[in-house]
């Protein structure tokens, strides 16, 4: 069983999905479904073709199954994770992870694609400089890192920006997200 705090429609805010319609699924306290239930639910409320699943326990038993049954109906799949966690044997079947960055974490970033990223959220200098030496320790990674400053905003754009657009403008495949 998957329990699901808020499904939603709404416009990505980040990442390569950045601007396109997709139904957002938080994971977390509230009811729960069965995987056959939950795509159901899903295709019978969206017209959106992108799924965003995010929050709690996203690679738990049963996540396989959702992400199989979305596909199935045409639907393209985005999994947010930290990288805590190991990466399950469903990994490929997704069409897009976002995975937030720890330094040996469970997660094997070498299994990512192309079209997968590596979220570095930044709300400090601490971070930023963590975030510096992440990148030299992933090396050649073949999809696209993003920096995401956040917090207050004003604080974070006047303290970072600066320094995070020069970090991300050395690197290749790299984007900079504010908000």
């Amino acid at each position: 069983m998957i329990t699901v705090e808020k499904i939603w429609e709404g416009v990505r805010q980040e990442g390569l999905n950045y601007g396109l319609p997709t139904t957002f699924i938080q994971l977390g306290p509230g009811p729960e479904y069965s995987s056959e239930n939950l795509v159901k639910d899903i295709l019978m409320s969206t017209r959106c073709k992108w799924v965003c699943i995010f929050g709690e326990n996203t690679t738990q038993v049963g996540m396989g199954t959702l992400v199989k049954g979305l596909a199935s109906v045409g639907m393209y799949i985005e999994v947010e994770a930290s990288g805590v966690v190991r990466d399950p044997g469903w990994l490929h079947t997704v069409d897009r992870w976002v995975i937030d960055y720890v330094k040996e974490g469970g997660f094997n970033y070498n299994a990512l694609r192309s079209q997968d990223m590596i979220r570095f959220p930044v709300k400090g200098e601490g971070d930023l400089n963590f975030t510096e030496e992440s990148f030299k320790d992933l090396g050649m990674f073949p999809g696209t890192k993003y920096v995401k400053l956040s917090g207050d905003k004003a604080k974070v754009t006047a303290m970072y920006k600066g320094e995070a657009f020069a970090l991300v403008r050395k690197q290749e495949r790299c984007r900079l997200y504010i908000g």
